[in-house]
């Protein structure tokens, strides 16, 4: 895709990153693991929807354990579902894949949406992500109190740009980690991740909070390939170093 510095810049705006107290990681040591805020203020959910099993429940048994909430959880790829929820109460398996449709091998959320009012969202679609959040109805998305999120491939089509900045109009973007399965690479001299892990709480949940100046990765991100080296971000948009010294 041919891309401006301009257009550049905005996507890199879109993943401003603010600092939050906390924070937990939840779920797997490796891949399937999310950095979460535990503020007091965030242990209060309705329910947990959950997109992209992938042969690991940790997230879900942990969270639904942690805050007392059921799940369900969603994945049309794979049956692995079946296995690891069948003696979970609290957690149900659908094999379907999230999306904007509602059919035999598809199905959106809104009927959680509109039956939950402070939902989590854990997701991990391998792409399809930019689809969902291009069509989710606004009453929807704010429907959710904190997101834990993978986004994949943003270059591939400008649209998911305004996916980004979409999220960002409506939450803080609290945590980012790079997916070392794929590395990053550099386009103007500023560092692109092609593959990456994301936080959001709604804004309504935080009062404007400041920049984040802790470099990244931070002590509760693990590596999510072994044999891959990890990457280290100290810079904007996810890390603003100055902010408190001006």
């Amino acid at each position: 895709m041919n891309i401006t510095e301009k257009q550049l810049d905005i996507y890199l705006n879109s993943l401003t990153m603010y600092h939050s107290d906390y924070k937990i990681r939840m779920g797997d040591e490796k891949d399937g693991g999310y950095v979460i805020s535990d503020a007091p203020n965030l242990q209060d959910y309705d329910f947990l929807l959950s997109a992209g099993v992938g042969g690991d429940i940790g997230f879900e048994k942990a969270f639904t354990e942690k805050y007392n909430v059921n799940c369900v959880a969603f994945d049309g790829t794979e049956g692995s579902g079946h296995e690891l929820c069948k003696n979970e109460s609290r957690i149900e398996y659908v094999n379907k894949n999230l999306g904007i449709n509602y059919n035999d091998n598809e199905e959106n959320w809104n009927n959680y949406f509109q039956m939950y009012d402070n939902v989590f969202v854990k997701m991990d679609i391998e792409g399809h992500e930019w689809q969902y959040f291009k069509y989710i109805p606004d009453n929807c998305l704010m429907k959710i109190k904190q997101m834990s999120l993978e986004f994949h491939y943003p270059l591939n089509d400008i649209e998911n740009f305004k996916v980004l900045q979409r999220l960002a109009n409506t939450h803080y973007l609290i945590h980012f980690h790079i997916n070392n399965s794929n590395p990053p690479h550099c386009m103007f001299g500023k560092l692109i991740p092609n593959v990456f892990e994301c936080t959001y709480v709604r804004k309504d949940m935080l009062d404007n909070p400041p920049f984040n100046v802790e470099p990244l990765p931070t002590i509760l991100d693990n590596i999510n390939v072994k044999k891959n080296i990890d990457y280290s971000i100290n810079c904007k948009p996810w890390v603003h170093p100055y902010y408190y010294k001006k």
